[in-house]
Formats: structure tokens, sequence, C-alpha cells
């Protein structure tokens, strides 16, 4: 009797050998100060940022603040990269100026 095994050979990446892409993600909130808004980070799979404040002034800070001047509302972007780009934004409503 002749038993003949064949073994097959699955191709399964790990976790840690998946390309992770970045996601970018972001919240704020208004300080104290009148027209500072603090943005708190919390993108994921992400090295470095670009943050586009909606006033025609931006930051590579990874969580920044950024002093407005005057009320308004604003399209922020955050840009996170990564193994690939993603980007997110968000509506900030400055009205804490006097």
């Amino acid at each position: 009797m002749l038993v003949v095994f064949v073994l097959l050979a699955i191709g399964c990446k790990k976790d840690d050998d998946e390309k992770k892409e970045p996601k970018a993600a972001f919240t704020w909130q208004l300080t104290d100060v009148a027209g500072q808004v603090k943005f708190t980070n919390t993108s994921e799979n992400a090295q470095t940022f670009e943050w586009n404040f909606g006033d025609g002034t931006a930051s590579t800070a990874t969580s920044p603040q950024h002093l407005y001047e005057e009320n308004d509302s604003f399209i922020v972007t955050l840009k996170a990269f990564g193994e690939g780009t993603n980007s997110v934004r968000d509506t900030v409503l400055v009205n804490n100026l006097p």
C-alpha cells in the first residue's frame, strides 16, 4: 500500500507585513485665548502631517494650536502621510473673539 501526502503551502501575510494605510482624523476645541483653537491629531498609521487652517495658513506640526484673527467658519484640512496618503476636513467655528 502506497500513501502519498501532499502539502500545500498557502501564502499568508502577517499583519506586520501588510501595508498600513494612514487614516487622517482630528478633533478641535476653542481655548481660553481669544481666537485660539487647539487641534488634537488622532490619525493612525501616519508619520507626517500637513494642516490647512482655512485662513491661508498651514502647519506640519502633529497637533498644533492656531490663532485665528476673526470670528468665522473655517474649513480645516488634515493630510496624513505614511504608506499612502489620507485626508479629512472639518468646519471649525471660531466665535470667541471680542
